[in-house]
């Protein structure tokens, strides 16, 4: 994941924790989110606006659908991921 706005900060803060075992970038990831300003509500409304605007996507046949063991197979050998 390099988008344009991910400073060379976020960069190597990202390439740690890919040196973390699963379950550490579980608790990582977890201890982030908890650190969000963000209410639990917040939180729900946004992925809510998220998977409708994808539903759409994909009715609008303007997205494929892919299989999500190949989406993760995908990802894990894009950030070389165990």
């Amino acid at each position: 994941m390099n988008t344009p706005q991910m400073s060379s900060h976020v960069r190597q803060l990202l390439e740690q924790a890919k040196s973390l075992s699963e379950d550490e970038r579980i608790l990582l990831a977890d201890l982030l989110y908890a650190e969000s300003p963000l209410s639990k509500e917040e939180w729900e409304a946004a992925w809510l606006e998220e998977c409708e605007r994808r539903l759409g996507e994909y009715e609008r046949d303007e997205v494929e659908a892919v299989d999500s063991d190949e989406v993760f197979a995908r990802l894990k050998s894009k950030y070389n991921l165990r």
